[in-house]
């Protein structure tokens, strides 16, 4: 955070030489304290941080809420994703991050969020509720990445929006929001293993799948039909059908769940396995 090659990421286009003279309050210190998991208001975020800063007990009025808003301004949206990115990079290299049979596991999730608002007379372009969508990697316990969207969009969208984020050594774990045709296609065609929950309720779902759920197989191999050609248009996939493995799953519940990958070699990726891969995107 200190290196200039930082400064010149993190500052926003339009805002000069920011960073540059030494100030109360640094670029350092301002991604210090947006990175401390602030709960409280700016102010006392504020007082407390350079209080244990300068390891004292009471607080410490270094810096106003106005000050902190307008080095915040000068802040490019995309530094603090660079910097998680440099810090993934560092933890892969040193061994963190762990690998399941030479995959690095992601899970994928959105959940929807409520921000609290406070009255201003500026205009508001966002609404409160919008949804937190990240990619996750477990074992090592750090977000690959993380974005907010409208609440009007789907899940299986924001994943699409994210898929440059993953390669063919990594195996994505998925729950049931996410099983489509038009998804299997692009994982596929991009090389990246998949691991997602697929059975529904009543007839919903795949037919092959509940095909697969009255038989007393624990796994097989099938064939989903091609995705809709406007949605091979959109997603940029192959209009084409793809092969996948369906490997059954009973949980501690007696429930019977049923697995979707594209791991097809059963020596190589024993189906015994899944279950316990799965859960860890919890």
């Amino acid at each position: 955070m200190h290196s200039p090659q930082f400064r010149d990421l993190a500052c926003h286009a339009d805002a000069g030489n920011a960073f540059v003279r030494r100030r109360k309050l640094p670029l350092p210190a301002l991604v210090a304290v947006m990175l401390s998991g602030m709960r409280k208001s700016v102010q006392t975020e504020l007082d407390e941080f350079f209080a244990h800063l300068k390891e004292q007990a009471q607080l410490v009025h270094h810096v106003s809420e106005q000050a902190f808003a307008k080095a915040r301004a000068k802040l490019s949206t995309t530094a603090i994703p660079a910097l998680n990115d440099w810090l993934v990079a560092r933890a892969d290299a040193d061994g963190v991050v762990p690998r399941w049979r030479g995959r690095r596991l992601v899970a994928a999730d959105a959940s929807t969020l409520r921000f609290g608002r406070r009255a201003s007379h500026v205009a508001r372009a966002a609404s409160a509720d919008q949804i937190a969508f990240g990619l996750y990697l477990p074992g090592a316990e750090m977000m690959l990445a993380a974005s907010l969207h409208s609440i009007h969009e789907g899940e299986r969208q924001m994943l699409f929006q994210h898929l440059d984020r993953l390669s063919g050594g990594d195996l994505l774990l998925m729950d049931r929001g996410y099983p489509s045709r038009w998804l299997v296609a692009a994982l596929n065609a991009r090389g990246v293993g998949f691991c997602m929950r697929v059975e529904k309720a009543g007839n919903a779902g795949f037919a092959c799948v509940r095909d697969f759920m009255r038989s007393d197989d624990d796994e097989r191999i099938v064939t989903l039909a091609a995705p809709d050609r406007r949605d091979a248009i959109d997603y940029e996939c192959p209009a084409t059908a793809q092969m996948v493995r369906l490997v059954r799953h009973i949980a501690s519940t007696g429930k019977v769940r049923v697995l979707m990958t594209n791991l097809l070699d059963p020596a190589a990726f024993p189906a015994h396995e899944f279950g316990d891969l799965y859960h860890q995107r919890w």
